[in-house]
């Protein structure tokens, strides 16, 4: 059982049941305050514009998270390590960069990221 765990949007997303997919049980829920707008980018697309779904469908998605974190301190360590060319990813790679200063496993959609100091853990 994981105490912690850092999730991206794509996590989050599963943490809250909104993706399918296995989220972890009973741990505390990390996250960037980034990853709040990529969920809400993605919850817009997925409902085609309309606020009151989205604003709803939000309001479930962030409720999941235990400690937000500002972005803007990983920032230039994140656009080093993911490169100028994971514009998709880079909410991942930012989530992997906080959970490895945190030392903690990040649970994420993505296939992309990758680590050699925590734990990635994934919905499938």
């Amino acid at each position: 059982m994981l105490r912690s765990v850092v999730c991206d949007a794509g996590g989050m997303l599963v943490a809250a049941g909104m993706l399918e997919g296995d989220a972890p049980e009973n741990a505390e829920v990390l996250a960037l305050d980034w990853s709040s707008v990529t969920v809400g980018r993605y919850l817009a697309a997925r409902s085609f514009g309309r606020a009151a779904a989205v604003e709803a469908e939000i309001g479930l998605a962030i409720s999941v998270v235990d400690e937000w974190f500002p972005v803007r301190s990983l920032v230039a360590s994140t656009v080093s390590r993911a490169g100028l060319e994971a514009v998709d990813t880079l909410d991942s790679w930012s989530a992997l960069v906080l959970a490895e200063h945190l030392r903690v496993p990040l649970f994420t959609a993505s296939d992309e990221v990758t680590s050699d100091i925590v734990d990635i853990r994934r919905p499938w």
